[in-house]
């Protein structure tokens, strides 16, 4: 297989440790709840302290700062491994 073959089919990512507070609660979510996280975390104009206030008042554990990182794709759930 050429390398130009290889970039055409990147290997699975993988990740250190467990998944944030964020990626943990979309491995838990399905459905409409899954979409509605989707929508509050990428599609409209939620600020972090909105989206963990709404999902605080569900009874959901998330950290404040779990949220723009993982929005930023800079948390556990991104990081490949070295």
């Amino acid at each position: 297989m050429a390398l130009a073959d290889k970039i055409a089919s990147p290997p699975p990512r993988t990740t250190h440790g467990l998944p944030c507070s964020i990626g943990s609660l979309i491995d838990q979510l399905d459905g409409d709840e899954l979409a509605a996280l989707n929508t509050m975390l990428y599609d409209l104009g939620w600020n972090a302290g909105q989206v963990y206030d709404a999902l605080r008042d569900e009874g959901y554990t998330v950290g404040r700062q779990s949220i723009n990182r993982h929005r930023g794709r800079k948390c556990r759930c991104f990081r490949d491994a070295a």
